[in-house]
């Protein structure tokens, strides 16, 4: 199968690599060719990943080739804040059904993390590889509060949820079912503008030009916690040499 990629490339040479028709995938790599030589392997844990799941999907035998569809070139999300591509299909008017699938893949994402997470000891939601690493409890606590930002692209801010406006007290599943939910049911309550619609939203972010859709909401929401869930994992591992 022939999947179209697209390419955000930094200035320091950085790429990220997406394929659209398959939400959440996507790799880092020092360079372009460099990403494009990691994608077909990416594509193949994808759908590994929606096996795993219970969903069809192609063979793990299948070859997938990929072909440039897309570059934007001077930016990526390669650092907190950092401002994000909006490439042509995320231009594509976000149908109630596609929201829905989206939301499915997030379920099958943050069942994933919640597989890693629940029940570690305080000792090691902590724990930091150094001092300028992220411990577990922290990385958690960023996604839970990104999901929050993804949705305030889309809604104004009078409309988001008040369980938002005090949740940094709460133990950090709870702030992760809190923020899962609440962001599911504002989702599932955009307007027809808001899913269709163009957005360029000035609070909260340093690049108040960047353009944002539902479509590039949804999937930058996706992969950030995908990406954060091997982050998890890598974490973890250190933990257990470091434990040995």
């Amino acid at each position: 199968m022939l999947y179209p990629a697209y390419l955000e490339l930094a200035e320091g040479g950085q790429c990220m690599a997406h394929v659209l028709e398959l939400p959440g995938c996507a790799v880092r790599a020092p360079g372009r060719e460099a990403a494009l030589r990691r994608l077909p392997d990416a594509i193949r844990s994808y759908h590994g990943w929606l096996r795993r799941h219970g969903e069809p999907a192609p063979s793990p035998d299948e070859q997938p080739q990929v072909h440039v569809a897309g570059e934007s070139v001077g930016f990526g999300p390669f650092d907190p804040g950092d401002a994000a591509a909006l490439f042509d299909p995320d231009r594509e008017p976000l149908t109630p059904g596609d929201l829905e699938r989206h939301l499915q893949l997030m379920g099958y994402s943050r069942a994933d993390l919640l597989a890693l997470v629940r029940g570690l000891a305080d000792e090691v939601l902590d724990w930091q590889a150094d001092a300028h690493s992220f411990s577990i409890r922290r990385l958690l606590r960023h996604i839970g509060n990104a999901e929050q930002w993804y949705v305030s692209r889309l809604a104004p801010r009078e409309s988001l949820p008040p369980e938002w406006e005090h949740d940094e007290h709460l133990p950090i599943l709870e702030f992760l079912e809190m923020e899962r939910r609440t962001a599911a049911g504002r989702l599932r309550g955009l307007t027809l503008q808001e899913r269709t619609a163009v957005h360029y939203p000035s609070a909260w972010t340093r690049h108040p030009h960047e353009p944002w859709t539902a479509r590039k909401a949804l999937r930058r929401f996706l992969e950030h916690e995908r990406e954060h869930t091997a982050q998890t994992q890598e974490i973890l591992a250190q933990w257990q040499t470091r434990s040995q």
